[in-house]
């Protein structure tokens, strides 16, 4: 197996970091330290004012390693919500996500941590994780804000793939650029923001943890989600309680906590060993390490 790598480039005041873990650039342990050094890095370095987060290969990353669940490596710092979605939104500098191919599970819920994202219109979008048994824990609380409650849940509860393109005329992108143009789109705007930097408030009041969530009746919304669990598992209630905490909480970060609790518990269940071995077509209870070569 290739280790995964981020690719750290200098453009005038722009740094580049770009995903390198073929074939999927998944958020394995070794990725999540690679991308947690990168950006201290891209914080420190008093030459960069805007930083572009990419990825090379098929597409930008197919989220958390599915190997990992049910090791040590998954909870191993850094974590994805924890640290590397933190390390983003205190950056202190824009972050400007880029995506082309795929963003997929923990790998759309790295592109709505950042400040600007960018999307390619084929680029793949998806949240499968309700299907093997888990949440989708950040994007439970970033997701309702920028597309609205009823839209969102049924987005995290289908778990289907959609093109960028379908969300052209929503807040997720700040842009959605033809196929090819993604990666220079973004280092324009970056080149752009570095210029002529934002002053502190308003790059923060960027971030979709502040954003209010654009429903009319958050409420209703939950209520009509409610409905569409009569055929559903546990796992998909669990989602609701989740999305009920981004709608109820006094703050985002009360909300994170609600989610986080019910993600860690749904972790240590023995539904989501089930969910891995048979996801990557093991023998149940044989370690998926041993097992599985990547697509």
């Amino acid at each position: 197996m290739i280790e995964p790598r981020v690719q750290r480039a200098h453009h005038g005041q722009v740094a580049v970091l770009t995903l390198e873990g073929p074939p999927v650039n998944a958020f394995s342990l070794p990725m999540r330290r690679e991308l947690y050094d990168a950006l201290q890095w891209a914080r420190e370095d008093k030459a960069v004012g805007a930083v572009v987060l990419a990825a090379s290969g098929r597409g930008f990353s197919a989220g958390g390693d599915i190997r990992e669940f049910g090791t040590a490596a998954a909870a191993a710092a850094p974590g994805l919500s924890s640290h590397l979605h933190v390390a983003i939104e205190r950056m202190g500098k824009p972050v400007i996500a880029v995506v082309h191919g795929f963003a997929l599970g923990g790998g759309l819920e790295t592109v709505l941590a950042c400040h600007y994202r960018i999307a390619e219109q084929d680029a793949l979008l998806a949240l499968p994780e309700v299907g093997l048994g888990t949440l989708p824990l950040s994007a439970t609380q970033r997701l309702p804000r920028l597309l609205g409650v009823l839209p969102a849940f049924q987005f995290m509860l289908e778990g289907q793939r959609k093109p960028a393109s379908a969300f052209m005329h929503t807040a997720l992108f700040d842009q959605v650029v033809e196929p090819g143009q993604g990666l220079a789109t973004a280092y324009a705007l970056a080149a752009d923001l570095a210029a002529v930097p934002l002053v502190p408030h308003d790059l923060e009041q960027r971030l979709v943890r502040h954003h209010a969530i654009p429903s009319v009746n958050s409420e209703q919304e939950l209520l009509d989600a409610g409905r569409l669990l009569e055929q559903s598992g546990g796992v998909a209630h669990v989602l609701l309680q989740a999305v009920e905490a981004a709608v109820r909480s006094e703050h985002f970060d009360a909300g994170m906590d609600c989610a986080r609790r019910l993600f860690d518990q749904l972790m240590a269940g023995e539904e989501i060993l089930r969910n891995r071995d048979r996801f990557l077509g093991a023998p149940p209870g044989r370690s998926p390490h041993a097992e599985h070569k990547d697509p």
